[in-house]
């Protein structure tokens, strides 16, 4: 890496610092509705099931009191593990991987104090780290809260919509498709260089929500002028 994009990496860090820490308050401000949530409900179903004021003290309270805990360690852990350390490890092992050369590494650079860039956050309460998203005419950034992805919009031949859905099983032998998010599928001049790092024409980027991918597109839309091209293949 050299001294250009570690310039821009320390002020990427802090500058996500800030979102993290946003995102650590949300987390924890939710954490004592899901924990009253589930002692209530908890000891309302006791009620609901037609048992006395002493059995759904002695049988639901205490099982409500657990599911409570539960809930309080579910917000309490993500926020108390995500660190700032981890996250720039996570981008330092990305751009090792992603650029080829100095020159490229310069050109990111130049790119990102240019301006011309759009960015967008995604705060997902139930995950470590908040997404964030950046696009640019030449490359776009992209950290999902696990790993961070470098896109190199030169090596494009076309992008599209996936809606993604898992099968749950609902008992019985049946089940059925629910709906998890939608990815950005990117497809690759078969030629470039990111088919030949990636071992694959196609690449994605996993959006939890609908409207989190039509924002990351919308940014894509704002400055990338090659994007109808994309849509036409």
């Amino acid at each position: 890496m050299n001294s250009k994009l570690e310039t821009w990496l320390d002020e990427e860090m802090r500058e996500f610092s800030g979102v993290l820490q946003s995102f650590k308050k949300k987390q924890k401000s939710k954490a004592p509705l899901w924990m009253a949530a589930c002692l209530i409900g908890m000891v309302a179903l006791g009620f609901v099931a037609g048992y006395d004021l002493p059995y759904v003290m002695r049988v639901h309270f205490p099982i409500g009191c657990v599911l409570a805990l539960l809930a309080g360690l579910c917000f309490w852990l993500p926020a108390k593990i995500s660190n700032v350390k981890a996250l720039r490890k996570s981008y330092e092992k990305a751009i090792g991987e992603f650029f080829q050369s100095q020159e490229e590494q310069d050109l990111f650079v130049r790119q990102m104090e240019s301006g011309n860039i759009e960015k967008v956050n995604f705060n997902n309460i139930s995950e470590t780290y908040p997404s964030r998203f950046i696009a640019g005419p030449d490359y776009w950034m992209y950290f999902n809260g696990r790993f961070c992805r470098f896109i190199r919009t030169a090596d494009i031949a076309g992008v599209r919509r996936k809606d993604e859905s898992s099968w749950v099983n609902t008992g019985s032998g049946h089940g059925k498709n629910i709906a998890v998010g939608v990815s950005l599928v990117i497809e690759y001049r078969p030629d470039s260089v990111s088919a030949k790092q990636n071992k694959s024409n196609e690449d994605s980027l996993f959006f939890s929500k609908g409207e989190q991918y039509q924002q990351a597109l919308e940014l894509i839309k704002k400055r990338c002028p090659q994007y109808p091209g994309w849509i036409g293949n």
